[in-house]
């Protein structure tokens, strides 16, 4: 199969301008646990970057559309990690970002990108999420998650508690939404991530990011 069979049929991926490399998104209205931090003050998903500029065009929503339908398909996985693996050659190789718009909606589609990431070993994955019930079920019931995955659990609120007890129990790693004293130097560097590789490193329980 060509990469561009595969585009046509699952859908392109993304190219975040912050990111140093690959990602994949869906609409930020399908989210379940942000839907409803939508509506609570302070919260990281009250002012959700996610449904605003760029976002609502057309042709992205129509992307974001395409993309979640695909997901459901059995041979998902194998495309997926056809177009990673092809793609990441001339851009940022070693880091792909998993949800940069929306979050995960079934522990199926946790299982399936983890197949994704065990099918591209030479890439690191990162995928950010809230919604901790999917990444605690996933683990319970005996998924793995691979080495190349850096799953982090967002805290809800902005300057707000980690969930840090959670994540230590489920071998996973935290991020939260800050104020002042981030870690993430993005501020500093144009808003890109350049050669920084923190959010992907297992190695870093926590990555603080600035509130914009």
């Amino acid at each position: 199969m060509t990469l561009a069979m595969a585009e046509s049929m699952i859908g392109a991926l993304s190219n975040p301008s912050k990111m140093p490399g690959w990602g994949w998104g869906i609409s930020a209205l399908n989210c379940n646990i942000g839907t409803k931090l939508r509506e609570v003050v302070d919260s990281v998903c009250a002012e959700c970057y996610a449904l605003r500029n760029r976002y609502v065009m057309q042709n992205v929503v129509q992307a974001h559309a395409k993309r979640q339908l695909a997901s459901n398909r059995h041979d998902w996985a194998d495309m997926m990690a056809l177009m990673i693996n092809m793609k990441s050659k001339n851009k940022g190789g070693d880091a792909f970002r998993w949800f940069d718009s929306g979050d995960l909606q079934s522990v199926e589609l946790l299982t399936k990108i983890c197949q994704v990431c065990v099918k591209t070993p030479k890439v690191k994955h990162y995928l950010p999420t809230k919604e901790y019930k999917i990444v605690q079920d996933y683990v319970q019931g005996g998924g793995v998650i691979p080495d190349n995955l850096c799953i982090r659990l967002s805290a809800y609120i902005i300057d707000g508690p980690l969930p840090q007890a959670l994540a230590q129990r489920l071998g996973v790693q935290t991020a939260v939404t800050v104020t002042s004293n981030a870690t993430c130097p993005a501020k500093q560097q144009n808003n890109k991530c350049l050669d920084c590789r923190i959010c992907w490193d297992k190695s870093t329980p926590n990555v603080s990011y600035i509130k914009h």
